[in-house]
């Protein structure tokens, strides 16, 4: 009887050990069959012709799933930024490495902004019935000297148009069609797209380039004024309009008012990379700041 309860013992054991085995060959077997999702990383360089020489830097945007990450040039003016947009969570950080602290911005706190903005600029206006009127030109001038555009509600943002040129060239090794950005009849932008396609892990990462398109869309138009009056005070207009272009701006252009050339940004490398999940978190032992504070 003891030999009997031994051997259906082994006999427990190994079946028991088959069916481990079985379920770590079918894990093995079904992680296998899904495709292995690495992020891409983009080097921009971005050069800057209101300098003389032309100021050149280097940047990276990098992509893996809903996450986007894009360095933001200084500009000569001492540490990089960085741009972090969370599409699974639709939200923005803005992260400064010189105060070593960051901005959050999602569709809640633009929300509130709006409606702070919204609040103050009524408080104003009934301020300004009291004021004599030999003496409202006088207050309205000083309030927009300490808070641009308080003292008159902010106007509706003005439009850009794309316009697809049909002007085609050859970029940096990637085929490109032209477009121009106008403001009015101002041309504010020159565009060199190539198509998804052209680019690494270009059918991975469209998607969360247009869902950020969208969200800055959506963040302009409830804050059309930014604070500045300009409408387009906060980033490169070019993301807006994403999903307009089409495909991957490989160089973008941007000029003066008097037509003059003032920036430029190109791609230069792709590369597939494992990325680290924390490089879309904000660093550790920074602090966040509230917006416009």
């Amino acid at each position: 009887m003891a030999r009997s309860n031994q051997g259906l013992e082994k006999t427990g054991a190994r079946r028991h050990g088959q069916i481990v085995a079985a379920v770590i060959v079918c894990a093995c077997l079904a992680l296998l069959g899904q495709p292995l999702t690495a992020g891409v990383v983009y080097e921009i360089e971005v050069k800057d012709h209101e300098q003389s020489p032309p100021r050149s830097e280097s940047i990276q945007a990098a992509v893996e799933g809903r996450s986007l990450k894009m360095g933001i040039a200084s500009g000569g003016r001492g540490a990089q930024g960085d741009m972090i947009f969370r599409g699974g969570r639709r939200e923005m950080v803005v992260i400064d490495h010189d105060r070593r602290s960051y901005h959050q911005i999602d569709e809640e706190a633009i929300a509130q902004i709006a409606g702070q903005v919204s609040g103050m600029m009524a408080q104003v206006q009934e301020a300004l019935k009291n004021v004599p009127e030999d003496q409202r030109a006088m207050v309205e001038q000083l309030m927009k000297k300490k808070m641009p555009d308080a003292a008159q509600a902010a106007p509706p943002r003005t439009r850009r148009e794309i316009r697809k040129t049909g002007e085609r060239a050859t970029h940096n090794g990637y085929p490109c069609v032209r477009y121009d950005v106008l403001l009015g009849d101002r041309r504010t932008h020159e565009v060199w797209v190539t198509d998804w396609k052209n680019v690494e892990g270009g059918s991975d990462v469209v998607g969360v380039f247009e869902d950020m398109a969208d969200f800055f869309g959506e963040m302009m138009d409830s804050l059309p004024d930014m604070g500045q009056g300009g409408g387009d005070s906060f980033g490169d207009p070019v993301f807006e309009h994403m999903r307009e272009l089409g495909g991957f701006p490989v160089v973008t252009r941007e000029f003066g008012e008097d037509g003059s050339l003032e920036g430029e940004t190109a791609l230069r490398s792709t590369r597939r990379a494992t990325l680290d999940p924390d490089a879309f978190e904000p660093p550790s032992g920074y602090r966040r700041q509230e917006m416009f504070n």
